[in-house]
């Protein structure tokens, strides 16, 4: 026991002696006066991987782009908006059907990385349930509209995906997804 406690202080007395000071991280160099990528960008972005874009709707700092890609209609946010840049977005898509249920959004969430669903309850007595998609991407100075492909990519990968279980019909194979 003595040896134990002795060890301890011995290891406790000489941690100082093994500290080292990490190196600073090099501070980030944003691009001066940069406030984010243009409406026009964006859109040419998602027009670009085969999407039709909606004439932009203005709220105060945001502005919303309703998307129609294939069978999935969606809405892109872009926020904090000046003088028609913005910084950051969110994808965002809403999906009723058999499926939409608490406990079948609390599992696909359980199984899923980086967009996520809510159960929405419905808004009238006897309306239907639905399961709400969103994914949130901030944006980078000096990476031009291409920073948006691969969270494109994931959107329609896993909105589409969220659809399909939303839809499916029970016991059976999963429906196309549709809004």
């Amino acid at each position: 026991m003595k040896l134990a406690a002795a060890l301890a202080l011995a290891l406790v007395s000489a941690a100082p002696a093994f500290a080292q000071t990490a190196p600073a991280a090099p501070a980030a160099q944003a691009a001066p006066g940069w406030t984010g990528l243009t409406v026009a960008e964006i859109t040419g972005r998602l027009t670009t991987a085969g999407m039709t874009v909606g004439e932009p709707r203005t709220n105060g700092d945001r502005i919303y782009l309703l998307v129609n890609d294939g069978p999935l209609r969606w809405v892109l946010t872009l926020f904090s908006c000046t003088n028609g840049a913005c910084p950051d977005v969110q994808f965002t898509a809403v999906f009723a059907g058999p499926n939409a249920t608490r406990e079948i959004v609390a599992r696909w969430n359980g199984d899923r990385r980086f967009v996520k669903a809510f159960y929405a309850a419905p808004e009238t007595e006897g309306g239907d349930p639905q399961a709400v998609a969103q994914f949130d991407v901030l944006l980078h100075p000096g990476a031009g509209a291409q920073q948006l492909d691969d969270p494109i990519q994931v959107w329609r990968s896993l909105s589409m995906d969220l659809g399909r279980t939303v839809n499916a019909p029970a016991g059976g194979a999963a429906a196309p997804a549709t809004e």
